[in-house]
C-alpha cells in the first residue's frame, strides 16, 4: 500500500497536554509522557540527516491540500486528515504565519507534516501504514525524526496495553499475554494448548493441588481464563447450530446460557475462575471418581481460596444463573472484588458485539446471571 493512499486508519495519540482531551479517571487507560530523546541511537540520528527536511511558514490563502497536494498525497488522505477528531487541530484552518515541517525519505515520498500551532505545541501527521496523529510540547526545529516517533508509538502502546481500563478488563476486552497480572500456566496444571491465569489465582491452585496429591486427588485445570473473544467464539459456534433448528433468539439465549455465559459476562474474563477435571457430562454423579474429587473440593477448597460459585439450585437455594458447576472453582480473594467493580461500571451498553447481544438488557443477564452466584461465595 502506497504511504499516500490511506483511506482506513487507526488512531494513537501520545501525549494528553494543552489539546483538551477529556478523560475518564476511573474507566480509562493511562498515559504516561515520554522522553523521545531516550530513543534515539547514531543509527537513528543518521537517518534522521538523510532524510529532507522542509521548513516553512504557511502564507495567505495556503490549504492543506495546496501544501500536501505538492507532495502527491491523495485529495482521499487530505479530507481524512481535515476532518480528523484525534487531536485539538483544524488542519483545514491554519494561521499564516505558522511554521510548518515537511519530512520526505530518500524516495521523497512525504512521511510527515508537523505544523506549529503556538510556541510550544506542535501538531504532527505520520504517514506510516495507518495515519497516525500526535501533540507536543517542542518547536518545529526540534521535532524528532518519523522513525523515532513511530518507534515511541510502538513503546508507548506495549504501555497502554498493559495498563486495560477497568470496564475492558471486567468484560475481557484484552490480550491475556499483554496483562501484567496474568501468566502462562505450565502444561502439566492444565489440558489446554495454552491457558493464561493470573499469577495469584495459579499458586493457590498449585497449593491446592499439591495438598490434594497428598490424599490421593488427582486436580487439573480443563479450563482457565477466557478473554472476551474467546467467548465470543463459543457463543457464536452455539448460536449458529441452534439459529439453523430455528430457534427464536429469546429461545437461543436461554439454551446456551443453561452453561454457557454472553460475552462480556462470564467471570472466565478475570483470570480468577477454573474449571476442574471434567464438565456435566463428568460430574453426573454416576462417577465415583468425579465424587471423590468433589468432595474433596468442599471440604479443602476453602482452605486454598476457592469457591464453588454455581452451587446447586433449588427451594431455599440459589435461585438464579447457570445450572450447578461442580467443576467451576473461584479464587475469592480476587473476583470477590472484581464482582463488587463490576456492579459499579458495568452496563448493558457494554454487552455488544456478538448475535442477540441486544436482548441482554431484556433478559436481565447482569442480574440474572451475574451474580447469579451462591450466597457462600459473595
Amino acid at each position: 500500500m502506497s504511504k499516500n493512499n490511506i483511506i482506513i486508519f487507526s488512531v494513537l495519540i501520545i501525549i494528553f497536554s494543552a489539546c483538551g482531551i477529556p478523560s475518564d479517571s476511573d474507566n480509562s487507560v493511562e498515559v504516561v509522557e515520554i522522553e523521545s530523546t531516550q530513543y534515539v541511537s547514531e543509527t537513528e540520528e543518521k537517518e534522521e540527516m538523510d532524510n529532507i527536511k522542509i521548513i516553512s511558514q504557511i502564507k495567505s490563502g495556503e490549504t492543506l491540500s495546496a501544501i500536501l497536494g505538492r507532495y502527491n498525497v491523495s485529495q482521499k488522505t487530505i479530507l481524512i486528515i481535515a476532518e480528523q477528531k484525534e487531536v485539538d487541530c483544524d488542519f483545514n484552518n491554519m494561521q499564516i504565519g505558522k511554521e510548518y515541517k515537511i519530512s520526505l525519505d530518500a524516495d521523497s515520498v512525504i512521511t510527515s507534516f508537523h505544523y506549529q500551532k503556538n510556541s510550544t505545541d506542535v501538531y504532527s501527521i505520520i504517514f506510516s501504514d495507518t495515519l497516525k496523529y500526535k501533540e507536543t510540547k517542542t518547536t518545529i526545529e526540534k521535532v524528532i525524526s518519523d522513525k523515532i516517533l513511530i518507534k515511541e508509538e510502538v513503546k508507548m502502546e506495549e504501555k497502554v496495553n498493559k495498563e486495560i481500563s477497568k470496564s475492558d478488563f471486567l468484560t475481557g476486552k484484552f490480550q491475556l499475554n499483554k496483562h501484567p497480572n496474568f501468566v502462562l500456566v505450565d502444561k502439566k496444571y492444565h489440558t489446554k494448548s495454552e491457558m493464561y491465569l493470573q499469577k495469584e489465582t495459579l499458586d493457590n491452585f498449585i497449593a491446592m493441588k499439591e495438598a490434594a496429591n497428598k490424599d490421593g486427588i488427582e486436580l487439573t485445570i480443563v479450563s482457565g481464563t477466557r478473554n472476551y473473544y474467546s467467548q465470543k467464539s463459543i457463543w457464536e459456534r452455539k448460536y449458529n447450530k441452534y439459529k439453523k433448528e430455528g430457534l427464536t433468539d429469546i429461545e437461543i439465549i436461554k439454551k446456551i446460557m443453561i452453561w454457557s455465559s454472553m460475552p462480556s459476562t462470564s467471570r472466565h474474563h478475570w483470570g480468577t475462575d477454573i474449571d476442574i477435571n471434567g464438565f456435566d457430562e463428568y460430574f453426573d454423579g454416576k462417577n465415583e471418581k468425579a465424587n471423590n474429587e468433589y468432595e474433596w473440593l468442599v471440604n479443602n477448597a476453602s482452605k486454598f481460596g476457592f469457591c464453588q460459585v454455581y452451587s446447586e439450585k433449588g427451594e431455599g437455594k440459589r435461585q438464579t444463573g447457570y445450572n450447578e458447576e461442580q467443576w467451576h472453582w473461584s479464587y475469592m480473594p480476587l473476583s470477590s472484588g472484581y464482582l463488587k467493580e463490576y456492579k459499579k461500571l458495568i452496563t448493558y451498553k457494554d454487552i455488544n458485539g456478538f448475535s442477540a447481544s441486544e436482548f441482554a438488557k431484556e433478559l436481565d443477564i447482569i442480574k440474572e446471571f451475574v451474580f447469579g452466584i451462591s450466597k457462600e461465595c459473595n
